[in-house]
């Protein structure tokens, strides 16, 4: 290459069959017990036995209602709430949506932080899946701030209303009748109707990374894009 030291390699004549992945481990199983098990049969019993052990998702989402309580005895001062669906038929009422915040948490957040809410969800991965929803504040070393999580079905108009219209009332609830002067949005499904019905009077601002990746989405890129995005974001 140009400098004189470094080769770089650009035609690569023959055949490499020795990486790939494996789905066989012929390592514990041949030892142990003279058997070759594929990887995906030894997970899918990993997590039987995990199951069997501490339980399953569904044991996991029965519990809440008993540790909502058990959060209110505890911990006085805090904000626990799950809601439920409306039953179907012979079937009994399914988890809809939960809500918590612990009394250390919006306390913080009223006498220690600056009246600035950022709010975002997230994907969850497990068994069923949902949308993890999240209320944060900035305190005064500019270190993010936890105020309130919970978990919803998907990201809507109604689970934002939802969990926006809850953190009000733990607000007031608090005594604090201010209002919240800057909301910062990190998501963008059903938030802002629902800001404007709940927290009228609070600025708007849009997590720039997060829109610039929605454009990108929807077919807008390029360095000429790239650029004045950033610019118009800047001023």
């Amino acid at each position: 290459m140009t400098d004189k030291v470094s080769w770089a390699i650009k035609t690569l004549i023959g055949e490499h069959r020795s990486c790939g992945r494996l789905e066989i481990n012929p390592r514990l199983c041949m030892e142990r017990f003279r058997i070759q098990v594929k990887k995906r049969l030894l997970f899918k019993v990993k997590a039987m036995c995990k199951e069997i052990i501490h339980g399953g998702f569904g044991e996991a989402y029965s519990l809440l209602p008993r540790y909502v309580e058990m959060v209110k005895e505890t911990n006085p001062g805090s904000y626990a709430l799950v809601t439920w669906g409306e039953p179907i038929a012979n079937e009994p009422s399914r988890f809809k949506a939960c809500f918590f915040s612990f009394a250390a948490q919006v306390r913080g957040f009223l006498r220690g932080c600056r009246p600035i809410i950022g709010i975002d969800g997230a994907h969850l991965s497990g068994h069923f899946k949902g949308i993890l929803l999240t209320a944060i504040g900035i305190d005064r070393n500019n270190e993010i701030f936890l105020i309130s999580y919970g978990v919803v079905g998907s990201e809507s108009i109604d689970s934002w209303g939802y969990f926006l219209r809850t953190l009000k009332c733990l607000f007031e609830k608090e005594g604090c009748r201010r209002d919240v002067s800057a909301i910062k949005l990190f998501s963008l499904q059903g938030v802002d109707t629902t800001i404007y019905e709940t927290f009228p009077r609070a600025t708007r601002r849009v997590y720039c990374q997060h829109l610039y990746m929605k454009c990108k989405t929807n077919g807008f890129s390029g360095s000429a894009f790239h650029k004045l995005f950033w610019i118009a974001a800047d001023a």
